[in-house]
């Protein structure tokens, strides 16, 4: 009688000599092994061990230029406040422009 084989803990026991490795790289391992496995079955195994399945995991939150994004249209809006300031304290647009000519030479 042939022995019956647990193809969960031959997962556990590859997953335990390369931690590192993907799930396709466990299952291309297995398969040279000759043990044919299904990603899923994989994928399950590694997620009860706590072993990442990928780098590419959704991650959830924020997003990483989303508050530079608001960040840089309140400067925007900041600077368009001050130039406003500095035409109205000039004495209209014809006058801040020949200020602003002395510091362009």
């Amino acid at each position: 009688m042939k022995k019956k084989v647990n193809k969960s803990e031959l997962i556990r026991e590859t997953i335990a000599k390369n931690p590192t490795a993907k799930a396709p790289e466990v299952l291309a391992l297995l398969k040279k092994d000759g043990v044919a496995v299904s990603l899923p079955l994989i994928y399950q195994a590694m997620k009860k061990n706590g072993t990442p399945k990928s780098t590419t995991a959704v991650k959830r939150g924020r997003k990483p230029g989303a508050a530079k994004a608001a960040a840089s249209s309140s400067s925007t809006d900041d600077l368009f406040t001050t130039m406003q300031a500095f035409v109205n304290a000039a004495g209209g647009l014809d006058k801040a422009i020949e200020i602003l000519s002395v510091f362009k030479k």
